[in-house]
């Protein structure tokens, strides 16, 4: 109001009433610049000043019908009908006096302005009775892509709220009706991603849905609904494997184990990696595809016989039809979808209950009759100084230092990826600084066993050429099974059950030529299959895709077997029986007491002593410091070794 010029200067003017004072300024720059007062506030014709309450203006009269009739329709108006607390009106989101065109900075329903509009009213909605989180719901929106564009970057073209939901008929999801229901949130995200839209509509995923396949996967079933993130991060990458899961966990026909589409890929190399955290790995979208996924049968899908090897050159140059063999969902509980599989499942199903229950057994029988012994007759008793009897030279020595330190890193950098569900797993792998890096130390580890294969073979070679074949793989001090190794082992099981005498041994005992064979020819195989699996191209050459699931499944259970055995069954024939206890340092020190020796090694004793070959062994007792640095590093890699072993057997319970 502009004030009469005619008053006395001295006569003050009169006190403003509090809310009624408009600016002429403001209204003529809102889009009713050119309307009266009266037109919208009817009741205020007639004599002035009007009374101070006056009827609410409604929005329908003559102007905006269309909109009014849609904002019926919709939840505003519904929590306006209820006279729900803080429930939107026209003037809430367009304001009142102050009402710019949706293009001027200045308005409140400007892209850059009206997502706090919404905020600002759904985050007084928190956790009602029907479970509505409206704080969530910004967060999660300003946290998303479109909310950074718009709240970070300033970009008035990224999708608000109105843009998803409309601007006045706002509907719940559950609504057929609304822009965000199943059957039209497609068309809703169309309005921007016009590509995607076409590209997703010719999709088998767009077909289904367009059938009206309740399960049919839209948009914010893979990206969200308001928690919308790049595609390129790492976190989305990771996470859209899960996301295929939800649809894609269900039995595969003729799988007796129940085995999905989304376990058969996390059990596979690409599988076990993603899960560990390298974004890298093929994952669902690389193979399939993402907004254009096709059956596999359809000439167009990325799948197709023709196209397969196009696919898979987008991480492996130079792959060839060979390769393209791989089986990606591979089911090795099927014998008709992987029959060759399901017979390596089997043999190791069979070898490991075996070796387990066999020497397993053995390691208990031995322990309680060594028990017994100890009550009935006293402590074993330890012989120390005197002479001792060289058993191994340094190069022995050292490259048993090798085999342990290569098993030890071998182990501790490739059971995560046996146990990519496990959290151990993943906390193991961000230790050794990541699946990158512990791939690259793996590999590294790998190396070094190799190059003590190929060491201990050219020894192997060497000791032939000087002694010959006979004596070396025949003779009493051979390494490969003998008729007395049989005898041996009867003995030893007849001692567990009825006592007296322990068989006398020779050169090597029947448990320490299984360990060695056991640990060359594993040792060969998971070196020829690792090698499969660091140069699959090359080696796709010359064998079929589906070899490489062999290797996989053998690499990993071979693997298995090794530890399992070596870090139970060999740790106590080694170290953890009562006469060994706590440590064996033979292996550390390269001799062992005379005496001890005597006992332990009855046949070959006596036949060094008939030879005359004993005198020659003959060495000074080792000192004691070799026997500390034995005991330590003993004791610490049967701790690290039982502690991946318990961790092992509490994943295959279920129990992490």
């Amino acid at each position: 109001m502009v004030m009469p010029t005619s008053r006395p200067s001295v006569e003050p003017a009169p006190a403003q009433r509090p809310g009624l004072y408009i600016p002429g300024g403001l209204l003529s720059q809102s889009v009713h610049a050119k309307i009266s007062c009266t037109d919208c506030h009817q009741d205020a014709k007639g004599a002035l000043p009007h009374k101070q309450k006056l009827t609410p203006v409604s929005c329908d009269t003559g102007c905006h019908q269309s909109a009014q009739s849609d904002n019926l329709q919709g939840v505003h108006a519904e929590a306006v009908a209820k006279k729900a607390p803080h429930a939107p009106t026209c003037v809430t989101c367009h304001g009142s006096h102050d009402i710019f065109p949706k293009a001027n900075r200045q308005s409140r329903i400007h892209p850059l302005n009206i997502v706090k509009i919404c905020g600002d009213c759904h985050a007084q909605h928190q956790t009602p009775a029907d479970g509505f989180d409206g704080q969530k719901h910004i967060d999660n929106y300003r946290g998303s892509v479109h909310g950074k564009a718009i709240m970070k970057g300033g970009m008035s073209i990224a999708a608000t709220c109105a843009d998803c939901h409309s601007n006045h008929r706002v509907l719940p999801a559950k609504d057929p009706r609304s822009t965000v229901s199943r059957d039209r949130i497609a068309g809703t995200c169309g309005k921007c991603h016009t590509g995607v839209s076409e590209t997703f509509a010719t999709s088998i995923h767009g077909q289904l849905l367009a059938k009206g396949d309740a399960n049919a996967p839209v948009c914010s079933d893979c990206h969200t609904a308001h928690q919308i993130s790049r595609t390129d991060t790492p976190a989305f990458m990771l996470d859209i494997v899960n996301e295929c899961g939800h649809c894609h966990d269900k039995p595969l026909p003729g799988s007796p184990a129940g085995r999905t589409l989304y376990a058969s890929y996390r059990e596979s190399y690409h599988g076990q990696v993603t899960r560990l955290g390298m974004e890298r790995a093929a994952r669902c979208s690389s193979c399939h595809g993402a907004h254009d996924v096709k059956r596999v049968t359809d000439a167009d899908s990325r799948l197709n016989d023709q196209r397969r090897i196009e696919t898979c050159r987008q991480c492996h140059k130079g792959a060839d039809v060979k390769f393209a063999a791989y089986q990606a969902h591979a089911d090795p509980s099927n014998m008709q979808r992987s029959p060759v599989l399901w017979g390596v499942r089997w043999y190791f199903i069979i070898m490991m209950s075996a070796a387990f229950g066999f020497f397993g057994l053995h390691s208990v029988l031995w322990f309680s009759r060594s028990l017994y012994e100890r009550m009935k007759h006293g402590s074993h008793k330890r012989h120390h100084g005197g002479p001792a009897i060289k058993r191994f030279s340094r190069t022995d020595r050292i490259n048993h230092a090798f085999v342990i330190i290569s098993f030890f890193g071998l182990t501790i950098t490739g059971l995560p990826l046996l146990y990519a569900d496990q959290g151990w797993g993943r906390e193991l792998v961000l230790f050794l600084g990541g699946p990158r890096s512990a791939g690259v130390l793996h590999r590294c580890f790998a190396v070094m066993l190799i190059l003590n294969f190929v060491v201990h073979g050219v020894g192997i070679v060497s000791r032939v050429r000087k002694h010959g074949v006979r004596k070396i793989f025949f003779g009493p001090a051979s390494m490969l099974p003998r008729i007395k190794d049989f005898t041996d082992c009867f003995g030893m099981w007849k001692w567990f059950f009825v006592g007296g005498k322990k068989p006398k041994f020779d050169r090597w005992t029947y448990w320490e030529k299984f360990d060695y064979v056991a640990e060359v020819g594993g040792s060969g195989i998971i070196g020829l299959t690792g090698l499969m699996l660091w140069f699959p191209v090359f080696f796709s050459q010359y064998m079929p895709g589906w070899m490489f699931n062999v290797a996989q499944y053998v690499h990993g259970y071979e693997a298995l077997l090794a530890i399992g055995f070596i870090f139970t069954i060999h740790f106590f024939n080694a170290h953890l029986r009562m006469e060994k206890f706590p440590v064996d340092d033979v292996m550390f020190t390269g001799s062992l007491p005379e005496e001890e020796f005597k006992e332990e090694r009855g046949v070959e004793y006596e036949r060094l002593l008939a030879s005359g070959e004993l005198d020659k062994l003959r060495v000074k007792t080792p000192p004691r410091a070799y026997r500390v640095a034995a005991v330590i590093a003993g004791i610490t890699a049967m701790v690290v070794g039982t502690t991946l072993v318990v961790l092992i057997i509490l994943a295959g319970l279920k129990v992490l």
